[in-house]
């Protein structure tokens, strides 16, 4: 796709719009998306025949790209007709906020198009799923179950065993390769069922960009090449310098979600001026523009001409350690009040 240069004259609200979508979908298979794509393609191809197959259970923090990931996969596999039945060779579904087994068997259905989805008991809504996904019906090849960590929110013995219980006997009757994809508290869940944590047995952790190694600074600065090559501008933005690229990194702390944000900012910023690149004053503009609450004492580096990284990092730690040491020493004191 081909951007005309603005020369100092900003585009209408439609190209803005659609410069600004191209940002929101820019996808780069750096070495650690791939790595996660190319795990998820051999257990999906190297699954499919077995009659016992693992599951698999990809793990992160927010904002490192897993269902980016995920939904990349299910995307090679679309749906399609065959002789009046709507055929699902990969069949993903995100699990509702507060979800029970009940109300995950429900999303799944209606996932699949069952206009029942939401009529029945638990008992009744899984043996219809598993019906759904059974060769002569939808042919199911592989299910993606994503935001895991949703049905066990409620963290209770009570609705853990329950939640591990009602996972063990569908992925067993399903008899399919299965993925569940979650946060890392999700883990809990096979904590408290073994034979729920030997069917997922394979447990690949997907984690954000780290900045202490050569090696990781030269990735992490690939990265930001690539998405400078990506950017909807007649010219390139200097992302991948060492100096910015720091600046960067302590912005989004290497968290991907982050770092597009900030540039989905920019780049409207940009854009409004008539500019033909991301700068720095665009940087510091849309990093004041996105406020993120667990991080109350960052401060916004694209303003700090002498930024040292590791400095700024450790005074970011410092400050906010001293915060949290004070509520913990008021709320003792409330205490004997």
């Amino acid at each position: 796709m081909e951007f005309r240069p603005l020369n100092g004259n900003p585009p209408d609200i439609l190209e803005i719009k659609r410069r600004k979508q191209h940002v929101e979908n820019i996808i780069v298979q750096h070495p650690r998306y791939l790595e996660t794509y190319k795990e998820i393609e051999e257990y999906h191809l190297l699954s499919t025949t077995s009659k016992e197959p693992k599951g698999l259970f990809i793990y992160g923090n927010t904002g490192v790209g897993k269902s980016s990931i995920l939904t990349g996969y299910a995307d090679r596999y679309p749906k399609y007709e065959d002789q009046g039945i709507t055929k699902v060779p990969i069949l993903y579904s995100i699990v509702p906020v507060g979800a029970t087994p009940k109300s995950v068997a429900s999303s799944i259905l209606s996932s699949l198009g069952d206009p029942n989805f939401d009529r029945g008991s638990e008992n009744d809504l899984t043996e219809r799923l598993l019906k759904f996904i059974a060769k002569d019906i939808c042919d199911v090849q592989m299910i993606i179950i994503d935001e895991f960590q949703h049905i066990i929110d409620r963290e209770t013995e009570k609705v853990l065993k329950k939640a591990s219980d009602w996972l063990k006997s569908f992925s067993d009757k399903a008899g399919i390769p299965m993925i569940i994809c979650g946060l890392p508290e999700s883990m809990k869940i096979f904590e408290r069922n073994e034979q729920l944590d030997r069917r997922f047995s394979i447990k690949h952790p997907i984690k954000k960009f780290e900045y202490q190694t050569k090696e990781e600074q030269l990735e992490f600065r690939g990265f930001l090449n690539v998405i400078a090559e990506m950017l909807p501008f007649y010219s390139r933005s200097n992302l991948a310098d060492k100096h910015l690229s720091e600046k960067i990194y302590y912005a989004s702390r290497g968290v991907p979600y982050y770092i597009k944000l900030i540039l989905i900012e920019a780049t409207v910023c940009a854009l409004k001026s008539g500019r033909d690149s991301i700068d720095e004053i665009d940087l510091s503009i849309a990093f004041d523009r996105i406020n993120i609450s667990s991080r109350k004492f960052a401060k916004n580096p694209f303003k700090i001409e002498k930024f040292n990284l590791w400095d700024e990092i450790q005074e970011e730690f410092r400050r906010t350690k001293k915060a949290e040491n004070e509520a913990v020493k008021k709320g003792k004191r409330g205490k004997f009040k």
